[in-house]
């Protein structure tokens, strides 16, 4: 997953174990270089063609840590890493082909932790833990790399500080998850637990390699269809509505004096706001106001870890919260503590500057 087998361009069999490399890329209409996607506006029908082309990546994270199950690579990455991430966020080794996918692809993420949890491989409490970790920032490595060179000619930084300060607070609002956790109740189980069923699902029985990868491939199909589409669906159709109407301005005019909090101009809300709804939106927004001259060089440093602590949050209820299963009390403690770590981070590189 981590694109590694790409670094050797000598060797170029290697790509054969790259993940980016094996998921390949969707064609180009004519020769605009446009994907089947398009460059419409926010709508309904970009959300349903954006979730299909969600689909196979999700099908190919899910086949392999399967393939990867059948042999015991998860047996071994508890033993090995339990001592590691037990103290440093509460869960144990097997979590970690699972947490390595979330940096990459927040939907493979959330498929392969949903997945654990159905295998009984984490607990109900470390499911809302590892949550908690994947939903601020989801897509960590990958949504930084890609929205960054917006902004990059205008930080007052390295590129390491802002992204150092993003995986500290994701560590730091994970832990505040943990104690959340640890004193809501009990465990809580499953849902076939729950029905008391013991019929066993004849295509879950993974008898070979072929067998996991086949299955585990239409669970994948299956999540993306039936909870990820509606899901985003409904976040790209409530984030027309607010910049249609103009409410994104309102809102923006009404927490202007919570910035004063954080010295930063009353405009710099509307990058708060936009990135809730879409992290590269709020990347977009934070550089359309430096070149206006609205918010300092500076100022947009201190944002930066912000956007992506916070960024897409509505999106990836569906993406992250709703594939995972957790229940849908938890939901405002996840948005909260993606907002605190946001939050917290403005105050951190205002001191780190």
């Amino acid at each position: 997953f981590s694109g590694i087998c790409r670094m050797f361009p000598d060797y170029p069999w290697l790509e054969s174990f790259d993940y980016s490399s094996l998921l390949g890329r969707f064609g180009t209409i004519g020769d605009t270089g446009d994907t089947f996607v398009g460059k419409g506006e926010i709508s309904v029908r970009t959300a349903f063609l954006f979730t299909i082309s969600i689909i196979p990546g999700i099908i190919l994270a899910l086949g392999a840590v399967s393939v990867a199950a059948f042999y015991g690579a998860l047996d071994a990455a508890r033993i090995i890493l339990t001592p590691l991430l037990k103290p440093l966020l509460g869960l144990n080794g097997k979590a970690v082909l699972a947490l390595i996918g979330s940096l990459q692809s927040s939907d493979a993420g959330a498929v392969l932790t949903a997945e654990l949890y159905n295998k009984k491989l984490i607990t109900y409490k470390e499911r809302s833990i590892f949550t908690a970790f994947q939903f601020s920032s989801a897509s960590s490595v990958t949504v930084f790399l890609t929205g960054i060179p917006a902004v990059v000619s205008l930080l007052q930084c390295s590129l390491l500080l802002p992204l150092g300060v993003i995986f500290f607070f994701k560590i730091f609002g994970t832990n505040l998850m943990r104690l959340y956790v640890h004193n809501s109740g009990t465990e809580v189980p499953t849902l076939q637990e729950a029905s008391g069923s013991s019929k066993k699902d004849p295509l879950a029985d993974d008898t070979n390699a072929v067998a996991a990868f086949i299955n585990s491939s239409r669970r994948a199909f299956n999540i993306g269809i039936y909870h990820m589409m509606p899901n985003i669906i409904l976040a790209y159709l409530i984030t027309a509505m607010l910049t249609k109407s103009g409410l994104m301005t309102i809102l923006g005019t009404i927490f202007a004096p919570l910035m004063q909090i954080f010295s930063l101009p009353g405009e710099a809300i509307t990058v708060l706001i936009t990135a809730w709804l879409s992290g590269l939106g709020g990347i977009a927004v934070a550089a359309s106001l430096a070149s206006q001259g609205l918010i300092t060089a500076q100022e947009l440093t201190m944002l930066v870890p912000a956007v992506f602590l916070m960024g897409g949050q509505l999106q990836y209820m569906g993406r992250i919260l709703a594939v995972i299963g957790v229940p849908a009390k938890q939901y405002k403690v996840f948005f909260a503590i993606s907002i605190t770590n946001a939050l917290l981070s403005i105050v951190a590189m205002r001191f780190l500057l």
